[in-house]
């Protein structure tokens, strides 16, 4: 039998089930799971184990999530000792892909520094613009900035929250006003697409549903599939077979390859069992 281990942060603050949905994927077609903590992975004379399993035992070891970020590195480095064909998600994967920084070229224009002034000079060119940091989600800390306001108390907020903190990084982009029309998030696995859906703010701003986002179910234009499918591919030969990807129109604004949420609002939605779609994509037996 075909075995996968999950590798699981504290799932009672998880802000959605994929520790549920994505085991009962591959249970769905004939795999054996198991589940451990994140922290459960080690080296003994030279082999890497996970509690008293020999990495061996599984064919594939997803990491999902982050984990605690007082290990985070450790952990990252312990994973890549392993060939990457045998995680769904690598550490180079999580470590460099998930987040903001990434095809600058497919996103509105997008400036990233741990510098207030530096920041204020680009937003002084004009127009509107959104502020965020680069490690946040669920839209926190996300602020829009209109033409002509000063934004100098939102970089200071999140570059220097104290006067004893080190600058922290903060990154401004150019707000996209079709937004407020709504955000697709497309999920994808295996380098192919899985589902799509619609997230529309109640405040033209925050397409997050902890903020009380609107879903609805979407189909892809032509140009949105073009990239999806691209960067689908890119996510896949990089080491990150599940991901999430975010756009606005044609633009990208995020992708978020750690534990991206959507699978239950895409079953919900459709009703389609989209966890076993999932599974036949990452072994790579999809139709």
């Amino acid at each position: 039998m075909r075995r996968i281990l999950f590798l699981l942060g504290d799932v009672a603050q998880a802000r959605n089930d994929n520790h549920e949905r994505l085991p009962q994927g591959f249970r769905s077609i004939g795999w054996e799971v198991s589940t451990l903590p994140c922290d459960s992975v080690r080296t003994h004379a030279g082999s890497v184990k996970f509690g008293t399993w020999d990495a061996a035992r599984f064919e594939l070891i997803w990491p999902l999530g982050f984990g605690a970020a007082d290990s985070f590195f450790d952990r990252m480095q312990l994973l890549d000792l392993l060939p990457p064909e045998r995680l769904v998600n690598g550490p180079r994967a999580l470590t460099f892909l998930h987040g903001k920084y990434r095809w600058q070229e497919q996103m509105p224009e997008t400036h990233a520094a741990n510098d207030i002034e530096t920041l204020a000079r680009v937003v002084a060119q004009g127009g509107d613009w959104i502020i965020k940091p680069p490690a946040g989600s669920y839209g926190r800390d996300v602020t829009l900035v209109r033409a002509g306001e000063d934004p100098r108390p939102q970089l200071q907020r999140l570059i220097l929250p104290t006067p004893d903190s080190q600058p922290r990084y903060c990154i401004v982009q150019r707000f996209v006003s079709a937004i407020a029309q709504g955000e697709t998030r497309t999920l994808v696995a295996g380098g192919q697409i899985v589902g799509s859906y619609l997230r529309i703010p109640s405040d033209g701003l925050h397409a997050n549903l902890a903020a009380h986002a609107t879903v609805r179910p979407a189909q892809l234009t032509a140009g949105q599939r073009s990239l999806v499918t691209r960067l689908a591919g890119e996510l896949a030969a990089s080491g990150a077979r599940f991901a999430a990807i975010d756009l606005v129109k044609n633009y990208l604004l995020e992708v978020n390859v750690a534990n991206p949420g959507g699978l239950s609002t895409l079953e919900d939605l459709y009703q389609t069992h989209f966890s076993d779609r999932i599974a036949h994509c990452i072994v790579g037996d999809a139709s």
